[in-house]
């Protein structure tokens, strides 16, 4: 009986040993990257070679680095809009606030469009790109930017809509879609480039 006890008693603790040894072990762990860190224990880091040190003379100052000469940014300009800004389309009305054109690549401008979505309506709604096309000698084109907003029932949001397009092009039209309307707006993108 004594015998049953013992190993009664043993295999009672076993689990007991299991977590004591596995909590020293992550303890130590713990120590070990603490002293690491500090630099108690492990390689040093080598020190920084310093730099090196120019000889002057007394009589003739060294000249200073030149600047690195940053390549100029092809400018943008604004894009003239048409008198008529606010264009109602079912429950919603959108109002072109700006519009710039700059160069995108060396074939391609970008046309960024800065417009405002007001929902009148009840429920809040959508104000993405699929709202948008661009017209290129009558040829439909989606924008390239990622609008897409809900905005809040009677309340307005701004976002920018972005179009690539050949560098030749003077004229596009603009259409808006929403609910069951639709509209064109002329653009003239006139300025030289």
């Amino acid at each position: 009986m004594a015998d049953e006890e013992k190993s009664k008693s043993w295999w009672q603790t076993l689990p007991g040993l299991i977590a004591s040894l596995t909590a020293a072990t992550t303890a130590f762990a713990g120590l070990l990257v603490a002293l690491k860190q500090v630099g108690w224990i492990g390689s040093p880091q080598p020190p920084a070679a310093p730099a090196p040190q120019q000889q002057q003379s007394s009589s003739t100052p060294s000249p200073a680095p030149a600047a690195p000469v940053a390549a100029a940014a092809p400018a943008s300009h604004p894009v003239t809009l048409p008198e008529l800004r606010e264009y109602k389309l079912d429950t919603a009305t959108f109002t072109l606030l700006s519009a710039t054109l700059s160069p995108q690549t060396a074939e391609k401008d970008a046309l960024r469009i800065q417009i405002r979505m007001m929902n009148n309506n009840s429920y809040d709604a959508n104000f993405w790109d699929r709202s948008f096309r661009l017209m290129l000698d009558g040829v439909p084109v989606a924008p390239e930017s990622d609008l897409n907003e809900l905005v809040p029932a009677r309340s307005a949001k701004e976002g920018a809509v972005l179009f690539a397009l050949p560098r030749a092009t003077a004229n596009v039209k603009l259409e808006i879609s929403y609910g069951n309307e639709q509209t064109l707006i002329p653009l003239a993108l006139g300025a030289p480039r």
